[in-house]
């Protein structure tokens, strides 16, 4: 977990990051705008910008022949594809097809991600009428690979992803700067890559993020800074955020489940096509958890395998690394079940808790039986066991008719864990 001090210290880099962003932030200019791109999403940063390309501007500055301004509507259109100002844009794009892009060498457009990408999030932006010029952007970005001169910025992937529409693959490097590393940072969060990094990787690229950001900040445009600035203040929201969370919240958060699942669909059978959703077993459960739980703990982590005992393997449904906590699912189809739950979880909790990373266990269970007279009891008797910190019990949904009603005979629920 990152120390929720460093932001003590990296309050002065956080300074110049908002002042090199605020330097650019003005009607028409390119690095504003990739800024606006970079920064308008995030709602921990407070901007009131001003990088649009206003109708004073475009009636006084804008011209078809100047790439910056080419450039400048097309990320101002791509933030606003309702624009009046389509057809000027159209003008332009058709003229940058006539240019050179490779001429000048470290001048050209090819060499320019910066303006090489909002000419194409404008292509993409307007659509069919802009499909030659967007062609001429992938001929170019596959003249560079064939070059293979990708790697003078570390924001050429990112064009190759929004002209081809494939996500990335990219992975950090220990020499990398600052730059690299929040770059990749804010690829990863809004799910551009292809090779999504390991947790245990996540988090050490962001303490490289925050040791760099606070000893040795460097960066050579607003761009740059906006990278940076969103991935320090990501990492530090995220931090305090697992700083104060507790096994309650995770309760808390189980303790919906019944409410929620008001929603889950089963049709009646007066629907021409009825939809609807069976929970049959325990790996079904441990789904609708996933879907849950990882909406509000991004260090989730389901089927973590934990050190050997004895002859058997042991793996937890879910682990929330940053609360050192063992989140273990449980079905009962019938109120004989409850029973075996509460013997099982005690067996279990002995080798879940040898593991050091984790502290505590809370159990859920699924009660496909509605046997409510038997949740108090089984309740009580988990919550005297060591290490356990909360028990949720809640009841099969009435649409749902109960597992017996349509599962196979003879099916018996499976006891994945040990091995």
């Amino acid at each position: 977990m990152v120390p929720v001090n460093q932001n003590l210290y990296l309050q002065p880099s956080l300074d110049r990051l908002r002042v090199a962003v605020l330097e650019q932030n003005r009607p028409g200019s390119v690095e504003g705008l990739l800024a606006h791109h970079v920064l308008k999403d995030n709602p921990r940063i407070n901007i009131e910008w001003q990088v649009g390309c206003t109708p004073a501007w475009m009636a006084t500055e804008y011209r078809p022949t100047i790439l910056d301004h080419v450039a400048a509507l097309g990320y101002y259109l791509w933030a606003h594809p309702t624009s009046q100002f389509t057809p000027q844009l159209l003008d332009g794009l058709s003229r940058v097809r006539e240019r050179d892009a490779f001429k000048g060498v470290h001048l050209s457009l090819a060499h320019s991600p910066s303006r090489l990408l909002g000419i194409i999030l404008g292509c993409v932006a307007v659509g069919g009428a802009a499909s030659e010029t967007l062609a001429w952007c992938r001929t170019v970005l596959e003249q560079i690979h064939q070059k293979g001169d990708t790697g003078f910025d570390p924001l050429v992937p990112y064009l190759f992803y929004r002209a081809f529409g494939t996500k990335m693959i990219a992975a950090s490097q220990p020499n990398d700067t600052v730059y690299k590393l929040a770059l990749l940072d804010w690829m990863t969060r809004h799910q551009m890559r292809e090779d999504e990094p390991s947790l245990k990787q996540l988090q050490e690229d962001g303490q490289r993020i925050l040791f760099q950001a606070a000893t040795d900040l460097r960066f050579d445009s607003a761009p740059q800074a906006a990278f940076i600035w969103s991935g320090v203040t990501s990492i530090l929201f995220h931090a305090l955020g697992e700083a104060s969370l507790q096994a309650t919240d995770v309760v808390a958060v189980l303790e919906n489940f019944e409410a929620a699942m008001k929603r889950w669909r089963w049709d009646g059978d007066a629907m021409q096509k009825p939809i609807r959703w069976p929970v049959t077993q325990e790996r079904e459960v441990q789904d609708i958890l996933w879907l849950i739980l990882r909406s509000y703990f991004p260090d989730l982590v389901d089927e973590d395998t934990l050190p050997k005992l004895g002859h058997s393997t042991y793996k937890a449904d879910f682990g929330i690394g940053s609360l050192k906590m063992i989140i273990e699912a449980k079905f009962a189809s019938s109120k004989e079940d409850f029973k075996k739950i509460e013997k099982e979880v005690q067996e279990d909790c002995i080798p879940y808790l040898r593991d050091l990373r984790y502290e505590s266990v809370v159990v859920f269970i699924y009660d496909d039986s509605a046997s409510v007279q038997e949740h108090d009891i089984t309740r009580r008797a988990l919550l005297e066991i060591p290490g356990i910190v909360g028990v949720v019990i809640v009841s099969r949904p009435p649409q749902l008719p109960s597992k017996q009603s349509y599962a196979p005979r003879g099916e018996k629920p499976s006891r994945k864990r040990r091995t």
